[in-house]
């Protein structure tokens, strides 16, 4: 009997550590893009709150796929339009991704993906270009400066994976999903579709751009 209370014990407080940790990190991405943090506040946060979503993450088996998915589902990165500029603009920022300066982060070039197509005339589904856990979810925002948006992670090398401007989101804080899952979509416009994504990888302190494209059919 004893054993069995034990080990619901270390249950709940699994429990309320994951909790702890979404909820923690939930608060963090609110502040931040605020504007109500400092960047050094950000900078020190960022290492307390990686480390326990890394924690958490590990403890649910969520290991890197080495295939990684285009994030929207039907293309692939050659139907990305001007694929050499945001080459260019990712090269540019690979060291300077100014995460910790609030909507400034969501204002830079390498975020926005354009997929160039005749046929967008439904919704497009997003999906989960790696295995992570949903970290972040923003509703109701449509007319904010991100819209709508999704924060997967995976802690294999620390994957910060970023989704703005969707229509519907499909998950929920704390979801776990696969590679390829559906987590929401996006709405036709006329010549394609347009996302807002990227992967931040995270380490000695910063966060740094991840060249997805490299891992992408």
């Amino acid at each position: 009997m004893k054993k069995i209370v034990f080990v619901l014990f270390l249950m709940t407080v699994s429990v309320f550590a994951s909790a702890d940790a979404l909820r923690d990190w939930t608060d963090f991405e609110t502040q931040l893009r605020k504007g109500s943090i400092s960047s050094a506040e950000a900078e020190f946060l960022a290492k307390k709150l990686t480390q326990n979503l890394s924690d958490y993450a590990v403890e649910q088996n969520i290991t890197e796929d080495v295939q990684w998915a285009f994030p929207v589902k039907g293309f692939s990165k050659n139907d990305v339009a001007d694929v050499k500029k945001l080459y260019k603009a990712m090269a540019e920022s690979a060291s300077d991704t100014k995460f910790f300066e609030g909507d400034q982060f969501l204002g830079q070039k390498y975020i926005s993906i354009e997929i160039s197509t005749k046929n967008a005339k439904d919704a497009a589904d997003v999906v989960a270009a790696n295995n992570a856990i949903v970290i972040y979810v923003k509703r109701g925002a449509l007319n904010s400066a991100s819209g709508n948006c999704i924060w997967l992670y995976n802690p294999a090398q620390n994957f910060y994976i970023y989704y703005g401007y969707l229509r519907d989101v499909d998950v929920n804080l704390g979801d776990i999903v696969k590679t390829g899952d559906k987590i929401g979509n996006i709405r036709p416009l006329k010549k394609g579709y347009a996302l807002k994504f990227t992967v931040l990888i995270y380490g000695d302190d910063k966060f740094g751009l991840y060249p997805y494209f490299d891992d992408m059919p």
